[in-house]
């Protein structure tokens, strides 16, 4: 029995709810012309152990009778029959790639013809197309006397290669759980299954603990990578170190595990190596606004991206909370280093979303444009459809009702945002409070949880609690197991009330306060924050904002001022929050090596600038600057040069400015409202035209 019979097998074996031939053509992308030929090997299997068939009720689909004791003898049995009489294309490709790619031993083709079962015309067409492939990575095969057939190309793009190409043809869960499952024998094979065992070790060890949210997505390719590097570095390979590192190696969890992993495997890299495995570590996690110097385009593209989402899909999602702008933002950010490292994070569920949330994915790729134009890159279908589920999530949770009756967890290894999309649309749809998101390593804190079900997209077991295996975007069939499932466990209902979001309330009050004349200070709104509370009002301070008039004092608004070049235009736009003690001068260096670094990216709109550099790079209060320039001054910017007008940031974390940045979001796309700006004379027209429709 092959593999896809196998997988369709077990689905029968785990559901007890008919399944309909178009719920099956959608969950493993086949034909029904195919499917009916997959239930026929299936049913022929049933037959020839005498045991019943597969069923068709009029109406209602196919269902699979058996007692409990001979479905589970069966699901233990099913993964031992599979026939491998031969290798399918993909599976050839992959292997014939790690063979080349493994430069510890000689790779002949005669002996890959053997190793393959196929004919010499066969493994000629499978090196015509793996020639064809590796093109597009500047990479191609060569013979050599003594090593037979190798890879040559910059060691960057061939490892990158490998770790996309063993992304894309191989269940990445599967590898880490050591599977020799079809292609995952041959990875498996490249990496070995000690190597990711021990890398797992001290991912958990010494990076999961460093992470406020384990993304079980990110860990597992992350040590995919890692793997990787191990395996080139082993064999000899090593990055240029004539090329220029992208990062200075700095002490942390990082650090520490790439120490840990050159220990263990008695690595010694040079140093130009031990940068490039440290900066793509950090490449692949979602980032916060102090370990990136990206952080500030990532907050505006994350502030456009809802604001286009929600204009060309009409769902209000800058009323949700705040769990999706600080989504978007980081995995932006993630991305945005990505992209300068040539980095893919893969997303195994990209099509199922594309096809599940057509409109929203569909507005989010028409956005990508603006992304891409910020790297230079095309942006991969991969990343579009993890930015989809943060919007799909949103929806979701905007939609639920405001009393839930069960109580329960989910257990996905697809990555953290999978698994809260899961748990919105069993919000949405069954009425379930999902009370936390764990994956399969996790397992040890349910019982410290008050959850009476579990949900999850992977087999695992737990006795002591209810367990229900669904598919990580719900399918029909899912839905009509879950409402089974539900049915089956009513003694498991619970009430539970939610405290009312005053937040707008909290907001609308203080507008009053000051619009009857009266003063807030930090000591009285303290106090109405306080009164709240004791009344168990939820306030979301993050949404509790200054706004752009509330920072931008008269004095910080200095107008047709002369500078001889981008570094004094700089300094002396941050001149007034210097003055005011709202950083330290360090700062200023900050800002201009920054632009040294890493190019004209402040440059953010036509003839704007936005100065910024990090919190800890000198920053003692939220503050802001601007100043307009009597002759523009050119940046390097390719677009947007000559810079007429600058902004100077100076900003404490990474939500407390967020209302000033959608101010200069909208400033950025209003050309006439800049053309104003550029030419205002004095401090009360520049105002009066900067804060016009500004509410």
């Amino acid at each position: 029995m092959k593999e896809r019979t196998q997988r369709i097998f077990s689905r029968f074996l785990r559901v007890n709810t008919p399944l309909t031939f178009e719920d099956l053509s959608k969950e493993f992308h086949i034909s029904e012309r195919t499917l009916r030929n997959e239930l026929l090997l299936i049913n022929e299997y049933l037959a020839e152990n005498n045991y019943p068939a597969v069923t068709t009720s009029r109406g209602q689909g196919m269902k699979l009778v058996l007692p409990d004791q001979t479905t589970q003898k069966l699901l233990a049995q099913v993964g031992g029959h599979t026939d491998k009489d031969y290798y399918r294309p993909d599976e050839r490709f992959l292997a014939l790639l790690l063979e080349i790619a493994d430069t510890t031993r000689t790779t002949l083709l005669y002996e890959m013809e053997r190793k393959l079962q196929v004919s010499k015309s066969t493994l000629d067409e499978d090196m015509r197309k793996l020639r064809q492939y590796l093109y597009q990575y500047g990479t191609s095969v060569v013979s050599l006397t003594k090593q037979g057939i190798v890879l040559q190309g910059d060691e960057r793009s061939i490892r990158s290669m490998l770790y996309e190409v063993m992304n894309s043809m191989t269940d990445i869960d599967q590898l880490m759980r050591y599977e020799r499952t079809d292609a995952a024998s041959f990875a498996l094979e490249y990496l070995d299954p000690q190597v990711l065992q021990q890398l797992g070790h001290h991912y958990d060890e010494l990076l999961k603990k460093s992470s406020a949210e384990a993304n079980q997505l990110y860990r597992n390719q992350i040590i995919l990578f890692v793997a990787t590097w191990v395996r080139r570095v082993q064999g000899g390979n090593t990055v240029n170190d004539s090329t220029k590192a992208r990062a200075e190696i700095k002490e942390g969890p990082v650090r520490s595990f790439v120490d840990a992993v050159c220990e263990d495997f008695s690595l010694y890299p040079s140093l130009n190596e031990i940068k490039y495995i440290t900066f793509t570590i950090e490449s692949f996690k979602p980032k916060d606004m102090n370990s990136s110097s990206d952080w500030v385009a990532a907050q505006l593209l994350a502030i456009q991206l809802i604001g286009h989402v929600e204009k060309v899909t009409g769902i209000p999602f800058s009323q949700e909370e705040e769990d999706l702008y600080e989504g978007l933002y980081k995995h932006i950010n993630g991305l945005l280093s990505r992209a300068k490292n040539e980095l893919q994070v893969f997303n195994p569920l990209k099509d199922t979303i594309k096809e599940t949330y057509a409109a929203i994915y569909n507005a989010v790729a028409c956005f990508s444009r603006r992304i891409e134009d910020y790297t230079k890159k095309s942006l991969p279908e991969d990343e579009i459809g993890f930015l989809t589920v943060y919007f799909s999530t949103s929806a979701s949770r905007m939609n639920q009702e405001e009393q839930y009756v069960y109580q329960a967890v989910v257990i996905c290894n697809h990555g953290i945002s999978t698994g809260k999309l899961l748990a919105a649309n069993l919000k949405k749809h069954f009425n379930i409070e999902i009370i936390a998101v764990l994956s399969s390593y996790e397992l040890t804190f349910i019982d410290k949880l008050d959850a009476d079900l579990i949900f999850t997209t992977i087999s695992i077991e737990y006795p002591r609690k209810p367990i229900l295996l669904l598919n990580p975007i719900l399918m029909e069939s899912d839905k009509k197991e879950l409402k089974a499932f539900l049915n089956n466990h009513k003694d498991k209902r619970r009430k539970i009330s939610n405290k009312l979001d005053a937040t707008k309330l909290m907001q609308d009050v203080l507008a009053l306060i000051t619009d009857s004349g009266g003063i807030i200070t930090p000591e009285g709104y303290q106090r109405v924050e306080e009164t709240f509370k004791q009344h168990h009002l939820k306030i979301n301070t993050r949404e509790i904002q200054p706004m752009l008039q509330d920072v931008l004092y008269d004095s910080n608004i200095l107008l047709n001022q002369e500078g001889e070049n981008w570094k004094e235009v700089i300094t002396k736009v941050a001149l007034p929050l210097l003055n005011d003690e709202v950083i330290e001068e360090r700062y200023i260096n900050a800002m201009i090596r920054s632009v040294e670094e890493f190019g004209p990216y402040i440059v953010v709109g036509k003839h704007l600038a936005l100065a910024h550099a990090r919190p800890e790079d000198g920053v003692k209060k939220l503050g802001i600057s601007v100043m307009t320039l009597k002759e523009p001054v050119h940046f390097g910017h390719p677009d947007n040069d000559p810079v007429k007008m600058v902004f100077c940031l100076a900003a404490v974390n990474s939500h407390s400015h967020i209302k000033i940045m959608k101010s200069l979001v909208e400033l950025i796309d209003d050309t006439e409202k800049l053309s104003k700006l550029f030419v205002a004379e004095d401090v009360k027209t520049f105002n009066e035209v900067l804060h016009e429709e500004i509410h």
